[in-house]
């Protein structure tokens, strides 16, 4: 056992903390994975999905760690906050927890995009085009978290940004998950060929799911948008359909910053971009958590 993984079982040990992990083989038949670490109380605290155990229960643990990273800092002096960009965006938008320095910077860059992006559609009105669903192509997994619902409508918006001396291309998908009355949004962002559409699928279904089995949480943001909008999918779309502008801006980094944290083997980064409002602010009708 590495040092990481004494250092981690004695947090969970601490905290009574323990992971619960599951496979939809039983289910529909595929050998996909589901991690979720949860607290003393049961309450989920992070989760993983991936084509194997070991990597969902990875994510999981990078999850955890982010989470841990920020709450950490939220509760430091103010200029410890401030180095952190907690003074232009109070939650935790942007962070990423990873073991490698490089990627899980460029994970930090990857969602701090798909936020400004979220961010520009629905605040500014701004056009994301919508892809027919018949052009795309999902794999199982996939075809089986769109099936959860009575429609699914996918959106893309491909954006460049400035990033370490050279422009980075970054691909940013959403669905939008639609039920009789409720609408589940799902987002992802990446700079390669992976499954973006996977990822956002399963954010758009863990939400159906917390709704389903009323473990949405309480009426504290983000679990009070989750609920009003899977009753209120009309106001949603009206949102979308009035985005119509065509001309974007550029995304600007404001912040940049790496560190390694909780552990040597850890690394928490955060990127921040210019021009944009917290999720979490706003009333209940803005469409974005």
């Amino acid at each position: 056992m590495s040092s990481f993984e004494e250092w981690l079982n004695q947090q969970f040990k601490e905290r009574g903390f323990r992971i619960e992990e599951a496979t939809l083989l039983p289910e529909i038949g595929l050998d996909y994975w589901h991690s979720t670490i949860l607290d003393k109380n049961t309450f989920p605290i992070s989760g993983g999905f991936a084509s194997s155990r070991t990597q969902a229960r990875k994510i999981a643990m990078s999850e955890f760690l982010e989470r841990k990273a920020f709450h950490e800092i939220s509760s430091q002096s103010e200029d410890e906050r401030k180095r952190w960009g907690l003074n232009i965006i109070p939650t935790a938008c942007g962070f990423a927890a990873g073991f490698d320095r490089i990627n899980t910077v460029l994970r930090a860059l990857s969602e701090a995009c798909e936020r400004w992006v979220m961010s520009k559609w629905i605040d500014e009105g701004l056009y994301i085009e919508e892809i027919p669903a018949s052009d795309i192509a999902l794999d199982p997994i996939s075809q089986f978290f769109a099936k959860q619902f009575v429609e699914v409508k996918y959106y893309k918006k491909n954006v460049s940004v400035f990033f370490q001396g050279k422009f980075v291309q970054i691909e940013v998908a959403q669905t939008m998950g639609l039920t009789e009355h409720g609408i589940f949004p799902g987002s992802s962002a990446q700079l390669n060929d992976g499954s973006i559409w996977q990822h956002s699928l399963l954010e758009s279904y863990r939400h159906l799911l917390a709704v389903k089995n009323n473990t949405v949480g309480n009426d504290k943001f983000p679990a009070n948008k989750v609920i009003f909008f899977s009753k209120n999918k009309e106001i949603a779309l009206l949102q979308i359909a009035g985005s119509l502008k065509k001309e974007w801006p550029m995304p600007e980094i404001i912040l940049e910053r790496v560190e390694s944290k909780h552990h040597a083997e850890c690394f928490i980064a955060r990127v921040v971009l210019k021009g944009w409002k917290s999720w979490d602010q706003g009333p209940i009708e803005r469409f974005l958590y």
